[in-house]
């Protein structure tokens, strides 16, 4: 299966003129911050939502526009931790959220 080509966040539609909103999918251990390191990219995290029995969370956040090319190489590269990690519903699930979250 082709992992590059799971989206597995979505942006918002708030306005700003610094920033651009995102909502992405994660686990309880936030295996996105690493890649976030390993990018340089400075992320501001908002509300996390993660329903009683779910293995997975959506975590909404912001980031500077000049950092979003950034932002989604790391989003890109989680997708492939994941399924080493053994999370190997990932894909299926965002397929899914993604839809309930709009895009």
């Amino acid at each position: 299966m082709d992992t590059q080509a799971v989206v597995n966040y979505c942006r918002m539609s708030d306005f700003s003129i610094c920033y651009y909103h995102y909502a992405y999918i994660d686990v309880q251990e936030n295996l996105a911050d690493q890649l976030f390191i390993k990018h340089k990219v400075r992320v501001y995290f908002g509300k996390e939502y993660q329903k009683d029995g779910e293995e997975y969370k959506v975590i909404f956040c912001k980031v500077k526009k000049k950092d979003q090319p950034e932002f989604l190489s790391a989003l890109s590269e989680l997708a492939d931790k994941m399924l080493l990690l053994g999370h190997t519903d990932y894909i299926q699930y965002c397929k899914n959220a993604v839809k309930i979250l709009g895009q």
